[in-house]
């Protein structure tokens, strides 16, 4: 009887123990606990430059947080792909289509499985697919349509294939140099995210082969409502004049030259082209020397007939015709104005000009009239000073391709949904030390009731 009795107490004992150790346990449970955001994960975006002589794959990354709803991009892959614009597949749209997939296939190896489904891919069309769009619109869909099953192919989240206004390719471009110099926000050494004091903005200048834009602040409100756009970035409204002038890129230009060369010479052939060096010839057909939209085409003409342009190596001559097409007379609204007719307001500012080198052979001959392009436009068209000294050339600004590519990005990330973090709850580890032990010496104790209840005898 008193054995029993012992067994009971020494039972009771160690329940007691063991009740004692749970709650010790619980409460170190329960008190001094910290709520930790684990880090966002990357989210991942691409953008195909479709432009009119060739087209890339941009990459972006940013963080799935944001900093006043709009994501802080950064880059992280360019691919270029093979062959000539999508605008140049007009007669083989399918074509347009196969160029894409060296890109599409490496963005999906950059790309995590995991969030392959979910990240937005848009490819957006420029000057090139503008001009064909005016001149054959049905081609200029099927281009689209073609590039569109292409990209639906991959297991991204293809949001579309579109031609982009001249407006819109000049404000992305202007957004993209500003966020590249840090004019919206900033990085702090304390790692915040800070809109820098005293901020300079900066304009943007672009000469692309069938267009070239400007865009800046005014230092004067807009005159043209249509030539204004209000961007809101990180919290902030802005007011930018921009304007495209379609037609007037290199290309283009070089076109327009010489239906204007061969205009002038009247019946007199070879043509002289005073930009050539001297002694080059280039013979076109009529078919090709006209096929452009930017060109008045003669009411009858046949397109197989051969012109040859020779050289004649006349810098200023070169010059004096490059103004000839640039119309810069016709102005309504003078003296701001730019060129073409169009309305300008006095360029303010600092600017960025994109720069791209070539060392085909096939640009060696167009190397004099592309530096008196150069020239009328920025001095003539654009109204800079002649020393042009706020103008820089850049190809790249913190390792990050200058094009509108990174504006159109940051702009969309506007309605892209911030990623709620992830919460854990963590506690220091002394304190996660002693809640193993006890809820380790608890279980112990458990383990002790039930073999003293199963070897007990009754």
């Amino acid at each position: 009887m008193n054995m029993s009795m012992g067994k009971q107490v020494a039972l009771a004992a160690v329940v007691v123990v063991m009740g004692c150790v749970g709650i010790i346990a619980l409460i170190l449970t329960l008190v001094q606990h910290h709520l930790v955001d684990l880090p966002h994960r990357m989210q991942y975006g691409m953008v195909f430059d479709a432009g009119s002589t060739h087209t890339s794959l941009y990459m972006y990354r940013w963080p799935g947080n944001k900093e006043n709803n709009t994501g802080v991009v950064s880059q992280m892959l360019v691919c270029d792909v093979d062959g000539d614009g999508i605008s140049s597949y007009a007669q083989d749209p399918p074509g347009a289509g196969l160029s894409l997939r060296k890109c599409l296939e490496s963005a999906l190896v950059a790309v995590p499985a995991n969030q392959q489904r979910e990240t937005p891919v848009y490819l957006g069309a420029t000057a090139g697919m503008r001009l064909l769009q005016l001149q054959n619109h049905t081609q200029s869909y099927q281009v689209l349509e073609q590039v569109t099953k292409a990209i639906q192919g991959y297991p991204f989240d293809f949001r579309g294939a579109r031609i982009l206004s001249g407006m819109e390719e000049g404000a992305y471009g202007w957004i993209t140099i500003n966020y590249l110099q840090e004019s919206f926000i900033k990085h702090t050494f304390e790692g915040e995210w800070v809109s820098p004091k005293g901020r300079k903005i900066w304009g943007a200048l672009d000469m692309g082969g069938s267009s070239t834009q400007i865009s800046f602040t005014p230092g004067q409100p807009v005159q043209d409502p249509a030539s204004a756009l209000g961007p809101k970035l990180y919290g902030y409204q802005y007011e930018v004049y921009t304007h495209s002038y379609l037609c007037y890129g290199k290309e283009q230009a070089m076109r327009k030259l010489r239906v204007h060369l061969l205009k002038m010479s009247g019946s007199t052939r070879p043509v002289k082209h005073p930009c050539y060096h001297l002694g080059y010839n280039l013979t076109l057909t009529l078919g090709d020397l006209y096929d452009s939209p930017c060109v008045a085409r003669p009411m009858t003409f046949d397109p197989a007939s051969e012109v040859t342009f020779t050289g004649t190596s006349e810098p200023l001559r070169c010059l004096n015709q490059m103004k000839n097409i640039m119309n810069l007379t016709d102005c309504s609204l003078a003296p701001d104005c730019g060129f073409n007719g169009v309305y300008q307001p006095p360029v303010s500012g600092d600017f960025f000009l994109k720069a791209e080198y070539s060392e085909k052979d096939k640009y060696l001959r167009d190397y004099c009239a592309s530096a008196n392009y150069i020239m009328t436009v920025l001095l003539d068209g654009y109204k800079f000073n002649q020393t042009w000294g706020n103008i820089y050339f850049q190809r790249q600004v913190a390792d990050t391709d200058i094009n509108w590519t990174l504006g159109y990005m940051l702009n969309l990330t506007n309605l892209i949904p911030s990623e709620r973090p992830l919460v854990v709850t963590g506690v220091q580890h002394g304190q996660w030390a002693a809640e193993v032990f006890f809820i380790a010496f608890a279980v112990f104790l458990s383990l002790l009731v039930l073999a003293i209840l199963l070897l007990w005898n009754p």
